[in-house]
């Protein structure tokens, strides 16, 4: 059963010129390894693109997290969070100068 649904979009310009500052703060450990091998343009959109998902994963799960506690991994080049008690869909999107992303979150029936 569905029980949170959350979306996002970002300017990719609201973060350029305080990225790493922002990185540092919204990123775990793998997301920030993950961060610092991009360069340029595909660093500023990998990491637009990682706040929109944790702002919709925020607004859809049902109880509070940091963005920091919150780590997106890819399996098949696909976006996942792994949260016990919850199966996520998630999705990222890059247009231009914009980021965005959905977010479902469904319960786990046991």
């Amino acid at each position: 059963m569905i029980i949170g649904l959350g979306c996002d979009i970002v300017q990719l310009s609201r973060m350029k010129d305080s990225r790493d500052a922002i990185a540092k703060r919204i990123l775990s450990d793998s997301e920030w390894n993950q961060y610092q091998s991009f360069y340029g343009q595909r660093q500023l959109e990998f990491l637009a693109g990682h706040f929109a998902a944790k702002e919709a994963l925020i607004k859809a799960l049902p109880t509070n997290y940091q963005m920091k506690d919150l780590s997106i991994s890819y399996y098949e080049q696909k976006p996942k969070v792994d949260i016990e008690g919850y199966t996520i869909s998630l999705s990222i999107s890059h247009e231009k100068e914009y980021a965005t992303s959905v977010a479902v979150v469904e319960s786990v029936e046991g």
